[in-house]
């Protein structure tokens, strides 16, 4: 089984963990992305890791600037993607948790003004979908070429989402839905591998970002539909779903991966347990 490891996205807010986990792990990782940079250090031990990931420019939409390093079929993750389609909410979403300014003029759901220039590609349909599309057409042109009856399949690891989050378009979910369904279906090309994370934290972030707020609110929603209505309304349940770790959903991927019988999908409840 091939220990190289591409994963589109690893200077990301889990695509970085996956990497650092692929490493622990013995695998030889490249992570790309359209900077090319390592992300910031949030500890001492994302130094040794990061210094062991080959970090690359590229654009994931232009095959011509990846495809000679998916020659030797190397396994793939794609952890692209967007939950909302205004550009800003990233910022927002990492910035000081402050009520006031996520439902204001910089809110996170706030409409983009038509009079911006806007990228045309930060959309569910592009962002979420034909990235994932674009990647895996050109994985499976070069891959097709290198291999042997017989050989071990290699994989693509793509991350999607357990459900629509509230307040959140339905564009999001059905971006992801559609995605997992065009790779599934390349059955005999790779082996598809799912993730159907909820909301995601970081383990070693400290509590002062808007991420950490959002979490904290979510775990007391589960806990009290636990407690006080013992998880018994689905139209409940359906809200107050579980979150867990960038750790955790990259602990699955790197396990899945290296299980060359695996293919589908990595439900939500399947992944909290590790």
């Amino acid at each position: 089984m091939s220990k190289r490891l591409l994963v589109f996205g690893g200077n990301g807010f889990l695509g970085k963990r996956i990497c650092q986990e692929a490493v622990n792990k013995g695998f030889q990782v490249t992570a790309l992305s359209r900077s090319g940079s390592p992300p910031i250090l949030t500890s001492m031990e994302d130094k040794l890791w990061i210094s062991e990931t080959k970090w690359v420019s590229c654009n994931v939409f232009d095959p011509s600037t990846y495809s000679h390093l998916l020659v030797d079929k190397p396994h793939v993750v794609h952890s692209l993607g967007i939950l909302l389609e205004n550009e800003n909410y990233k910022k927002n979403v990492r910035g000081s948790p402050n009520i006031r300014a996520l439902f204001t003029s910089s809110s996170l759901f706030q409409l983009p003004n038509p009079l911006l220039k806007k990228d045309s590609k930060f959309s569910y349909e592009w962002m979420n979908k034909r990235s994932a599309m674009i990647l895996a057409d050109a994985y499976n042109s070069i891959s097709n070429k290198n291999t042997k009856n017989g050989s071990v399949l290699p994989s693509f690891t793509y991350i999607s989402a357990d459900t629509k989050f509230p307040l959140i378009p339905e564009g999001y979910i059905h971006s992801k839905r559609e995605a997992e369904e065009y790779l599934l279906n390349k059955k005999n090309q790779f082996r598809s591998i799912i993730l159907r994370p909820g909301f995601m934290f970081d383990e070693i972030k400290g509590s002062t970002d808007t991420r950490s707020f959002i979490q904290t609110g979510i775990d007391v929603l589960n806990c009290g539909n636990k407690l006080l209505l013992n998880n018994k309304l689905d139209c409940i349940n359906q809200i107050t779903r579980p979150t867990i770790s960038t750790q955790q959903v990259a602990k699955n991927a790197i396990t899945k991966i290296q299980d060359n019988d695996f293919k589908g999908v990595v439900y939500l409840d399947e992944l909290i347990k590790i």
